[in-house]
């Protein structure tokens, strides 16, 4: 997205008491030659003084204690995914709010796919991101993080493109073919995005989106409005080693779930469920926006990002995806 949408964080001084702490911290990942840029929200004590993260002028963001010491210990991790040209604030929202109720959360910038990285050529090469996924697991498994999460309470989920990561995680196969039989058919907003970039692709990258990136060690995932759907190769939904939640939006013209989502997924299997968000459309999910966000970001031809396409309230959304996890919120 554009600089407003990706402005750099925003910190703003408080006097009042933080229940989460933040840190920031940067992995390479040597052997793909990509450094990860990572934010940590956790429990912390409720003596250290609050900062604001995540806000501009467009969107609110939360607060924090910066670099406060975790307090307490055996949290669930979860591991929050951006989707195209997104960044880790975009579900900063979700994240505080797990923080808040007892899990430690990673949340990163995904080279490539990010702010000011994104390209239709770059994000159809999509496998690094589940990579990332599974090196962040890594490296927070044996840092000194370790000490505060239950490794066996891990749980991935990604928003759109970062949806696509958390069924990859799962053990959801893909063959690109199908999404390009799938554009061939219909021209939705998000098939006009890589009309152009399908041809590039080369038979190894071909091999390379069918790869399996399925990561044991995970064990829920939730989907939010994944891309690539169509392209799944469904036999490989028979065998996810996660509890899989797939949610839409109902009103999401980006990733229609008539189109996009349903037709290619079997709710009958025992790890895998879907879920559908009324009124939302794709952006719902993202931050919630200031009042005067659409007018600031119409003048970069971004206004879409905070227009609900129903009479809806962000918030009512954010308030109906908790609702989706809150069997998963319970384990925390």
């Amino acid at each position: 997205m554009k600089r407003i949408i990706l402005a750099s964080l925003c910190c703003l001084s408080s006097a009042s008491m933080a229940a989460i702490g933040i840190a920031e911290d940067n992995y390479q990942d040597n052997e793909r030659h990509r450094l990860i840029e990572t934010k940590l929200f956790y429990p912390t004590k409720t003596t250290a003084s609050e900062t604001i993260f995540a806000e501009n002028i467009a969107f609110y963001g939360f607060k924090a204690a910066k670099s406060a010491p975790p307090k307490g210990g055996d949290f669930p991790l979860y591991i929050l995914v951006h989707g195209t040209s997104g960044n880790w604030k975009n579900l900063s929202w979700l994240g505080s709010e797990l923080a808040e109720n007892g899990a430690f959360v990673v949340s990163a910038n995904h080279p490539s796919y990010t702010t000011g990285q994104a390209t239709p050529e770059s994000v159809l090469r999509m496998w690094d991101q589940p990579r990332d996924v599974s090196f962040l697991v890594d490296q927070i498994l044996s840092s000194d993080y370790a000490q505060y999460v239950d490794k066996d309470n891990i749980t991935v989920i990604g928003y759109s493109l970062g949806g696509y990561t958390a069924l990859a995680l799962a053990g959801a196969e893909f063959d690109i073919r199908g999404y390009q039989k799938y554009c061939n058919q219909y021209n939705d907003a998000s098939c006009d995005y890589f009309s152009n970039a399908f041809s590039d692709l080369s038979p190894q990258e071909r091999l390379m989106i069918s790869g399996d990136y399925r990561d044991k060690r995970i064990t829920n995932v939730v989907a939010i409005a994944p891309g690539y759907v169509p392209a799944i190769l469904p036999k490989s939904l028979d065998t996810l080693s996660a509890k899989t939640v797939i949610v839409g939006g109902e009103l999401d013209k980006t990733i229609p779930p008539k189109l996009q989502i349903i037709p290619y997924i079997n709710t009958s299997l025992s790890n895998l469920s879907y879920k559908e968000i009324k009124g939302a459309s794709h952006f719902s999910f993202m931050q919630v926006c200031k009042p005067q966000a659409i007018e600031i970001l119409a003048k970069e031809g971004a206004a879409f990002v905070c227009q609900e396409t129903g009479n809806v309230d962000r918030s009512s959304i954010h308030q109906r995806l908790l609702e989706v996890l809150s069997p998963l919120k319970s384990k925390i």
